[in-house]
């Protein structure tokens, strides 16, 4: 196999990983945002007290998934480290919310 047909192969693989870690934090994105919409409508359909102290909660969490999306939707076409620092810092918003996001869920859905 000639130099630049392993040189070509590289570059292929690496067009690849670059498309596979978009698709995997669009995917988380997408993930978050169904969660978010979740905790949203049972927050809504409490009709509790515990509502209006999740209205803010709800309304943190969909700002922080705006400005996630806002970033990977910015580097879109840009180089592959730039692709993978987006889904690096998906991947630490999404886990920096978890916590919160299941304390919401618990508190609109004790039985859980």
């Amino acid at each position: 196999m000639s130099d630049q047909n392993l040189e070509a192969r590289v570059h292929a693989l690496e067009n690849q990983l670059d498309d596979l870690r978009r698709r995997l934090a669009e995917s988380e994105l997408d993930d978050w945002k169904a969660r978010i919409d979740q905790l949203e409508v049972q927050a809504h359909l409490a009709q509790m007290d515990a509502s209006d102290q999740l209205q803010p909660l709800v309304d943190q969490l969909r700002n922080r998934w705006l400005d996630a999306r806002e970033q990977f939707d910015r580097a879109g076409s840009k180089a592959g480290d730039a692709v993978s620092t987006v889904a690096d810092g998906v991947r630490s918003a999404a886990k920096d919310l978890g916590d919160a996001l299941s304390d919401a869920v618990k508190k609109v859905t004790p039985n859980r």
